[in-house]
């Protein structure tokens, strides 16, 4: 059942006064504590002391010492994190979780991280900022074992999974036009539309930084991150699952993101447009194929690199919400580790943009009008859209996540250093009228699709592209 927006209301109300009661009470000192004892044991207490009188700078000073004295105290991470919030003027979990909702106003909808002055927003993105640089240290400590264990991040997520929220929300705000096109979802699942990125230029890397944080938080949190999820992606987004469902997409969307952004933290600006030109109808490696991979997290063609050259979001539906999640179960996965980078399809879905796009360039391409009346089209090169094994689960078993005109590809290089090499000089040789490296070269050098290609359309493959 679907929460009414009472409901929701009252839901951010009560997160809210929870965490701020949980911000209030969260060492629980005792008389068993010896302040003698222990230095930084007395200066956590020390500091929480200066808290609980609002003195919050005079808290953070103390809990830099707790630190400096043991850097594995959970509390004075914890209680130094809680003091820099509190020093942020107007910056506190009731606001940012209010910010969440969205409301109606003289007949007009509102949203409180999208309608708010840019001096505003400007204001808590440098408060939320100033937050997580000891936030953040604390967490690298906690999933490395390296603090008492006292307060670990798993207690502190819902505070986390707000402010990295409010922050993606600050920058989303940015491309609000998009955000329609960013995020879609049906009965099949949840997609995302990575064509979108293509806009993003030099913000990309940031943008993702931004949001892979937030996605950690959406991981610890599902159910109350998903909340906040509804507040600013479109509204469409819900129609298709109840809160339970919700949640659980949330965390394959949290997935996608993360690996998304690993990928563009890792990625040479020089290849950004390998990997980050999604569905552009463009050989963008240099192997030769057209839009060949999918971003699943796997490497569909057999040339070693994953996800390059990936073809439009829309080809594949990355989430499928099975009808019942003991399915799952039964077959022995984890239902909150069900992603959508697994792309649990047997199939791709083709889609119109495609109709007169060789990916493999062996001649057979686009659509073929099976029935006119009732519009139903299928692609010819049955190849370019399925699997070599259709089902998901046999191709993680068999390690094996080819599309079926891959098979017969091959591409030349001792490692993958050199074919990528190899791929990169073909990539760049972008000048028809000073061509470095002829069909025949190419052949030789990448393999890949470059064998189907005719005289032709190798003249035509330097259509569009910049000479260098």
């Amino acid at each position: 059942m679907r929460k009414s927006s009472h409901g929701k209301w009252m839901w951010f109300a009560t997160l809210a006064l929870s965490l701020g009661i949980a911000g209030c009470n969260l060492f629980h000192p005792t008389g068993s504590r010896d302040a003698e004892n222990d230095d930084t044991e007395a200066l956590t207490l020390d500091g929480y002391l200066e808290y609980q009188k609002s003195n919050y700078d005079a808290a953070r000073k103390y809990f830099n010492k707790a630190i400096k004295a043991d850097s594995g105290n959970s509390e004075a991470w914890v209680g130094l994190s809680k003091s820099v919030l509190k020093m942020q003027e107007g910056l506190n979990v009731f606001e940012l979780a209010s910010y969440a909702q969205k409301t109606e106003k003289n007949g007009r909808s509102s949203n409180g991280f999208l309608d708010m002055s840019d001096a505003k927003a400007d204001s808590i993105s440098r408060g939320i900022d100033s937050v997580m640089i000891s936030l953040d240290k604390f967490i690298v400590l906690d999933t490395t074992d390296k603090t008492d264990k006292k307060i670990r991040f798993r207690d502190i997520a819902d505070s986390y999974t707000i402010l990295q929220l409010s922050k993606a929300a600050l920058r989303i705000r940015g491309i609000h036009a998009q955000l329609t096109s960013v995020v879609s979802a049906d009965n099949s699942g949840m997609m995302v539309n990575l064509n979108t990125l293509n806009e993003l230029g030099d913000s990309l890397k940031p943008f993702l930084n931004d949001m892979a944080a937030a996605a950690e938080a959406i991981k610890s949190s599902p159910e109350s991150a998903s909340e906040i999820i509804k507040a600013y992606l479109p509204d469409s987004t819900r129609d298709a699952f109840d809160d339970e469902d919700y949640a659980d997409l949330s965390v394959g969307l949290a997935n996608t993101v993360i690996e998304l952004n690993e990928r563009a933290q890792t990625v040479g600006e020089d290849r950004n447009d390998v990997f980050f030109k999604f569905g552009n109808h463009i050989d963008d490696d240099g192997d030769g194929c057209v839009d060949e991979e999918v971003v699943d997290n796997f490497d569909n063609d057999g040339d070693g690199e994953v996800d390059e050259d990936a073809r439009d979001y829309r080809t594949v539906v990355m989430m499928r919400k099975p009808q019942n999640f003991a399915d799952l179960v039964a077959q022995g996965m984890d239902p909150k580790t069900y992603d959508l980078t697994k792309a649990q399809v047997d199939s791709l879905k083709f889609i119109g943009s495609y109709h007169a796009v060789d990916i493999n360039m062996n001649g057979v391409f686009g659509p073929e009008d099976r029935s006119i009346h009732e519009a139903i089209w299928q692609p010819l090169d049955e190849a370019e859209w399925h699997f070599v094994y259709r089902d998901p689960n046999v191709r993680d078993e068999k390690n094996n996540h080819l599309l079926k005109f891959a098979i017969d590809l091959f591409f030349p290089g001792k490692d993958l250093d050199e074919k990528i090499k190899n791929k990169e000089l073909i990539r760049h040789d972008t000048d028809v009228n000073n061509i470095k490296y002829d069909l025949q070269k190419r052949i030789k050098m990448v393999g890949g699709c470059w064998k189907y290609y005719t005289p032709e359309q190798f003249l035509q493959w330097f259509n569009g592209r910049i000479a260098k």
